[in-house]
């Protein structure tokens, strides 16, 4: 079984690298593509879908979502962009991919106002988007503002304003409409774009009360500077060290059981993991279950689009204390929340073999990263 761990922690290692590598040709050969103008959309998309399984990187997903507009998917490079900003909102590549998407759906205010320089692997090339016919949200107007709401509420901005955008071409005499649409813009940093959509506003308030509400959003908006764009708003962890600290609690047969843990370990990739383990466990009646754990960890990560967490994986190997059968093989499912050089680590350890075999131990920790990524 330690032989199999090893071997185990080598294939990460292996598949880091490799996988890596791999995105970097698959996403160099979708840009060729696409630069080439002698490649179908539909090819170009087809390169992008293959880049785009390597990596959850937002800038990589807001090619891909450039890529779907190339083709002509409106509502998928709606949804891909929305994921690219979720994960990095402020990247430049990711708002000039953002600024051409809108600009091809037809909301050419907001594309200005949001528009980076375009990055340097178009080379200062002029790629023309064709128009996407995004269409309205289905349904009466309650059940459109409803729908849209809910994409509000899961910060898919980019589609929800595209939608509102639809929904008040046939609406124009309906207030809430253009409140919503403002609202969306100003999300993502159409300022401009959202002052123009709320002062529409003001000609439909008969009340004083909601016109003084709507003039004071429409001021606010107008002494806001314009959003200051950065690529470095989520540290590279590749390269990286990292330190946890962390434990556990547990009651059985009217005992408390602790376990005081620590691992010291480096990034192979931006997903993947290796360290060293150490552990004091305490509590046991019998005191040979008692003391020092030492082990091997090999984690994988991956970010939650829709919430700002980490999914977490880990395969354990380690030496217990136990009378017999000292060596254990551990699957550890778990949750990071990223605080820029740290994290809050929850997960699950899931014993397969060992002295405690089946048993099920949540620990909660926190790990600093150190060190320059790559």
């Amino acid at each position: 079984m330690k032989n199999s761990f090893v071997l185990l922690l080598c294939a990460l290692a292996f598949c880091a690298s490799s996988s890596y590598a791999a995105a970097d040709k698959t996403l160099i050969s979708a840009r060729e593509a696409i630069l080439s103008g002698s490649v179908s959309p539909q090819d170009v998309l087809l390169k992008y879908s293959e880049a785009v399984k390597k990596t959850n990187a937002g800038p990589v997903l807001g090619e891909y979502a450039y890529a779907l507009a190339y083709a002509g998917l409106g509502e998928a490079a709606l949804t891909s962009i929305d994921r690219a900003l979720i994960a990095e909102p402020l990247h430049p590549e990711i708002r000039f991919c953002l600024s051409e998407i809108f600009n091809a759906a037809g909301l050419e205010s907001a594309s200005d106002d949001i528009s980076a320089a375009a990055p340097a692997w178009l080379k200062g090339k002029q790629i023309k988007l064709p128009k996407l016919g995004v269409p309205a949200p289905a349904g009466d107007f309650e059940a459109a503002a409803a729908s849209i709401n809910m994409l509000m509420a899961q910060r898919r901005y980019a589609q929800a304003a595209v939608q509102y955008d639809r929904l008040c071409e046939g609406n124009q005499a309906e207030p809430r409409c253009h409140v919503g649409y403002a609202l969306a813009l100003e999300r993502l940093g159409a300022y401009k774009a959202a002052a123009a959509e709320a002062s529409k506003n003001l000609a439909l308030y008969k009340d004083p009360e909601p016109q003084a509400i709507t003039k004071a959003f429409i001021d606010d908006l107008a002494r806001r500077p314009p959003l200051k764009l950065s690529s470095v708003d989520k540290p590279t962890l590749k390269g990286r060290y990292l330190l946890f600290t962390g434990g556990s609690l547990n009651r059985a047969d009217d005992r408390t059981l602790y376990s005081f843990s620590t691992r010291v370990g480096k990034f192979l990739s931006e997903r993947i993991d290796v360290s060293a383990s150490a552990a004091i466990n305490g509590g046991n009646e019998l005191s040979d279950y008692n003391g020092l754990t030492l082990g091997a960890v090999g984690r994988y990560n991956t970010p939650l689009s829709f919430v700002p967490l980490n999914l977490t994986l880990a395969a354990k190997g380690e030496r217990v204390p136990a009378p017999e059968k000292n060596f254990t093989f551990l699957l550890s499912p778990g949750l990071s929340y990223f605080i820029k050089d740290s994290s809050i680590d929850l997960f699950f350890d899931v014993a397969i073999n060992g002295p405690y075999s089946g048993s099920v131990t949540m620990s909660l920790g926190y790990t600093i990263y150190f060190g320059v990524g790559k």
